[in-house]
C-alpha cells in the first residue's frame, strides 16, 4: 500500500542520509526481492536513414576551436586532479543523451534539448552530480559525420558545470550498428577484440578502430570531457598466444590511437571487472596494467556479485587482499579489482551500479543498498561512482526517475558532500 511504502521509504532515508563515507557493512539493508538478472537491454532501433530526415544542426566541418583552459582532468597516482586539486565525483548514466532526429536508441524516452538541460541541471544542483556517462557510438554520429547529438550533451553539461564520459562502442551490442543486437563475444568465434574491431561492423561505414580516431580528434580540445571510455562492458573469453586476455592488445592499440590525436584526455577500457570474462582478477591487472590506460573501471551488478553486499568479494565494506586466492581467479569478484587497482597505483571508478526498484518501497531499499556500496567504494579509494540509469520513464526497473522523487537523488547529494 502507498501509505505503508511511504513510511518505509522515509525511515530508510533517515538511515542512509545520516551515513558517511566509510560506514560499516552493517549499514546496508538486505533486499527482500532477489533479481535473477541485471541485463539492461536497451530498446535498440535500426538507425534511421539520413536521406529521410531534415538536416538539423551541422558540426561536420574541421575540429571546432575550443578554449583550452586548465580544466582538463589529469591523473596523479590513484587520484584524479582538476585545477590542481584532487577530484572525486558522483554522477549517473544517461545512455541515450546524445539522441537526435537522426538516431535514438530509445525514441520513446528521448529528451529534447531543453529537457536534457533541465535534467542535468537538476542532477547537478539537487543531486550533486558532476559526471555524466553516455553512449557516443557510430549510430549517434552517423559514422563520425554528424556531431550534433554529442555536441548537445557537451553543451548542456558545460552549462551546468558537469564533465562527461563518452563511451565509444557497446560490448553487449545494444544501440550500435547491428540489428538485431548481438554481443561482441558472438562475433566470428569471439574474435571482435582481436580482429573485428578493425573492419566495419554490421551496417557501420567504418571500422571501430578508424571511428575512434575520427571522434577523438574532433573533441581533442574539449575540456568538458573527463575521459574516453573505449567500450561499454568489454567482455570476452578470448586469449592471446601468451594466455593473456585479448583485451590487452586491444587496449594497447586503441589507447595509442587515442593518444596520437589527443594529448589532453584520460583513457579507460570500459570493463565490468566483477567476475565477467576478460578483465577480472589477474586479467584486470593485465588489461589495466597497459601503460597508456589511465584509469580503471568496474561495474557492480548483482548478477556478478550481490545487491546486499557493499563490497562483493570482500568483508563488509573492505576489499579482499590483492594476493588472496579469490583474486587469483579470472572470474574474481569486483572487490578484487579495487585491491588490484591500488596495487597498480591507478585510479578506479564505478562506471555502472544499479539495483532493481519499481515500487516506492523497493526504491527505498535500493537507495540504502547503493549508499552502502558508494561508501564502501570511496572508502576503498575509488575516485568516482556513476549510478544506472536516469530515464524519463520506466523501462526495465533499474531506472532513476527524476520526476518521481527517487530517493537516490538524495543519496547522490549526500555522498557528493562527503567526498568534496
Amino acid at each position: 500500500m502507498r501509505t505503508t511504502a511511504a513510511k518505509v521509504t522515509a525511515a530508510l532515508l533517515v538511515l542512509l542520509l545520516g551515513c558517511t563515507v566509510g560506514c560499516s557493512a552493517g549499514s546496508g539493508v538486505s533486499a527482500t526481492q532477489t533479481v535473477a538478472t541485471t541485463t539492461r537491454t536497451a530498446a535498440a532501433t535500426t538507425p534511421i536513414s539520413p536521406s529521410r530526415l531534415p538536416t538539423t544542426s551541422s558540426t561536420n566541418a574541421a575540429t571546432p576551436q575550443r578554449s583550452v583552459a586548465a580544466t582538463f582532468v589529469a591523473r596523479s597516482g590513484r587520484q584524479l586532479i582538476l585545477d590542481g586539486k584532487p577530484f572525486r565525483f558522483v554522477g549517473v548514466n544517461l545512455y541515450d543523451a546524445a539522441a537526435s532526429d537522426r538516431y535514438s536508441c530509445n525514441p520513446g524516452k528521448r529528451l529534447t534539448d531543453a529537457q536534457l538541460l533541465d535534467t542535468l541541471r537538476y542532477l547537478h544542483d539537487q543531486g550533486g552530480a558532476t559526471v555524466l556517462r553516455f553512449w557516443a557510438y557510430q549510430t549517434y554520429t552517423q559514422g563520425g559525420t554528424y556531431f550534433g547529438g554529442v555536441d548537445r550533451v557537451i553543451a548542456a553539461a558545460a552549462k551546468v558545470g558537469m564533465k562527461v564520459l563518452p563511451v565509444l562502442e557497446d560490448g553487449p551490442g545494444n544501440c550500435t550498428t547491428i540489428d538485431p543486437a548481438s554481443p561482441k563475444v558472438k562475433y566470428q568465434g569471439d574474435t571482435w577484440y582481436s580482429d573485428g574491431y578493425k573492419v566495419p561492423y554490421g551496417n557501420a561505414t567504418m571500422s571501430y578502430r578508424d571511428y575512434v580516431k575520427v571522434l577523438v580528434a574532433h573533441y581533442a580540445n574539449e575540456p568538458t570531457i573527463l575521459a574516453w571510455s573505449m567500450m561499454n562492458e568489454a567482455d570476452t573469453s578470448a586469449r592471446d598466444q601468451f594466455d593473456r586476455p585479448v583485451l590487452v592488445d586491444f587496449a594497447t592499440d586503441i589507447a595509442a590511437r587515442i593518444k596520437a590525436v589527443d594529448s589532453h584526455h584520460l583513457i579507460t577500457v570500459g570493463t565490468q571487472s566483477n567476475g565477467a570474462p576478460g578483465a577480472s582478477g589477474p586479467d584486470f591487472a593485465a588489461v589495466y596494467g597497459v601503460a597508456q590506460v589511465d584509469l580503471a573501471e568496474v561495474h557492480d551488478w548483482g548478477y556478478w556479485g550481490s545487491d546486499a553486499s557493499p563490497m562483493p568479494g570482500g568483508t563488509g565494506a573492505t576489499p579482499p587482499a590483492a594476493d588472496s586466492p579469490s583474486c587469483q581467479k579470472i572470474r574474481a569478484p569486483v572487490g578484487c579489482s579495487f585491491a588490484l587497482a591500488a596495487k597498480l597505483d591507478k585510479p578506479l571508478f564505478v562506471g555502472e551500479a544499479g539495483i532493481f526498484g519499481r515500487t516506492e518501497q523497493e526504491r527505498g531499499v535500493r537507495a540504502v543498498q547503493l549508499r552502502a556500496k558508494m561508501d564502501a567504494a570511496f572508502g576503498a579509494g575509488a575516485v568516482g561512482y556513476l549510478l544506472w540509469s536516469v530515464t524519463s520513464g520506466i523501462t526495465d526497473g533499474y531506472d532513476i526517475l527524476i520526476n518521481d522523487s527517487d530517493p537516490l537523488i538524495a543519496v547522490l547529494a549526500s555522498v557528493a558532500k562527503t567526498i568534496a
